[in-house]
């Protein structure tokens, strides 16, 4: 099986989303697409799918020339997308999503449904992806995690000859990634186009056999993946120099007050869902103008860590002291008011809202300080979100454009102006540059640390990114199942050194 796009362009208002792409895709080879985000990758998979068609260039599979209209043509030729953004339907079993997203995908209306041998067919392929899924639990109730595997189910069960994975490891922990890339491999043994994007540079340069980079709609290169240096990528990728992306300190850039800002004493919580880490006796400060990371892998609390902290855990044992007095918070709005802002890991679900403009979702937090009588004083809210914008650098065609046009990066920037509108004394951070590209990975944070240095602001980042914990943090707190099992500055601290407290 062979793909081939040639001298492909495709155009948005005001955009030139792909210029003259001419890029081949074998079989029996997994082919990474790298870029910042607006490059161009999305894009690229979207029109080998059939949700786009290009304004220039041609398609040929196998030699022949094709036009997908419709993702329907692209999925009867075996193109299968597996995406970043969940296509399952939530109020369905598992094993009912695979039917009808899978199996009765394009069959004939009056077609006879043999249940057992659907079954069979998709337990075979639980079994090939090592997943412990139960067939009948709603997808609702699914891990993040699961629900991705699940979706690769389904392209399976289709018979995929071409796989597009847009950022398919994004849900995952590090076992999951691995299990995942050894299905992967065994997929690529059976003569698969597999294409591979992600943002995570060190897992395109271990599973894929080819990487090309694109740059504003460009394609800068193809490159065998023994060949190409990490280093050169991100050069290619951003079109500059780089600084490194991970620092080893050494000094600690902290003065510790003797009263820190936070102050967590024996914190326990009960989960209220399923799927919700128990916190267990958790000890932790955060002082004025500190940068504290609590670094740790998918599963480990850290979410329900920051979110008992805005009210949305419930709190079995402990103290929360902030600001010198304990803090008995029930709700975000409690949090709010005592100086603490909380921004989501999905920012899309749970921190944006995707049908108001720019500035609405800017200052939705922090209206009272423009309005006067029940009225807005528009002019003050442009002038002072303008100003936090220049800031942190947001790229946006106007204010008054729908967030949801934005890139990954310049959304979470417009998160970030929210919370610092909110002029917040504790800023928490769930997972703040997962999904977006190396160049805002870096400048947000450069930017947050700045903040907390220059304006005080104390910082809790969670992360689960080794890299991004060595980079930002006077000290990291390793958090595993729930229990903080070490804080150490972040002085001399190398990865292999944090990594190993993690395992250990």
């Amino acid at each position: 099986m062979m793909v081939r796009l040639e001298n492909i362009s495709k155009y948005f208002p005001g955009t030139v989303a792909l210029k003259d792409v001419t890029l081949e895709l074998k079989g029996g080879e997994i082919h990474g697409l790298l870029g910042q985000n607006g490059a161009g990758k999305s894009t690229l998979v979207k029109i080998i799918y059939g949700i786009h068609q290009p304004d220039t260039g041609s398609i040929y599979l196998d030699g022949s020339k094709v036009l997908f209209k419709s993702p329907r043509d692209a999925r009867m030729h075996g193109i299968i997308l597996v995406h970043q953004e969940l296509t399952l339907i939530p109020h369905l079993t598992v094993l009912e999503n695979i039917a009808l997203l899978g199996s009765l995908y394009n069959a004939p209306l009056f077609r006879e449904f043999k249940q057992e041998e659907f079954y069979d067919k998709a337990t075979k392929r639980f079994e090939e992806l090592k997943v412990n899924i139960d067939p009948y639990a709603r997808v609702m109730d699914l891990r993040a995690s699961e629900k991705m595997l699940t979706q690769l189910i389904v392209a399976l069960v289709m018979d995929a000859r071409v796989l597009l994975l847009d950022e398919p490891t994004s849900p995952l922990i590090k076992e999951e990634v691995e299990n995942l890339f050894e299905i992967l491999r065994n997929l690529k043994g059976r003569g698969l186009v597999i294409v591979f994007i992600t943002h995570r540079l060190e897992e395109a340069f271990e599973i894929c056999d080819k990487i090309t980079i694109l740059r504003n709609g460009i394609k800068v290169g193809t490159f065998n993946t023994k060949e190409l240096k990490i280093e050169d990528a991100i050069k290619m990728m951003l079109g500059t120099e780089v600084e490194v992306l991970s620092t080893s300190r050494k000094t600690m850039n902290l003065v510790k007050e003797e009263q820190p800002l936070l102050r967590i004493e024996g914190l326990s919580t009960m989960p209220s869902k399923m799927g919700e880490i128990p916190l267990k006796s958790i000890d932790l400060e955060v002082y004025r103008g500190e940068v504290l990371v609590v670094f740790g892998l998918l599963g480990a609390g850290k979410t329900e860590l920051g979110k008992s902290l805005i009210g949305l855990q419930r709190i079995k044992n402990g103290r929360i002291i902030f600001d010198g007095r304990e803090a008995h918070i029930k709700s975000p709005v409690d949090a709010r008011r005592l100086g603490i802002i909380y921004l989501p890991e999905d920012r899309r679900n749970e921190g944006l809202f995707l049908g108001l403009s720019v500035l609405h979702n800017a200052t939705i937090s922090s209206l009272e300080r423009f309005s006067k009588f029940f009225f807005i004083k528009s002019k003050d809210e442009k002038t002072e979100v303008l100003n936090y914008f220049r800031k942190l650098n947001v790229v946006m065609p106007s204010l008054t454009d729908s967030v949801s046009k934005l890139s990954g990066g310049n959304q979470q920037k417009v998160l970030l102006s929210r919370a610092l509108l909110a002029k917040p004394k504790l800023i928490v951070l769930d997972e703040p540059t997962i999904g977006i590209d190396v160049g805002a990975k870096i400048e947000i944070r450069r930017l947050v640390y700045e903040l907390a240095k220059k304006e005080g602001i104390s910082v809790l980042w969670l992360t689960s990114d080794v890299d991004e914990a060595l980079a930002v943090a006077d000290r990291i707190a390793i958090i595993y199942d729930g229990e903080i099992k070490y804080i150490v500055p972040n002085v001399n601290l190398t990865r292999d050194a944090l990594t190993s407290m993690l395992h250990n």
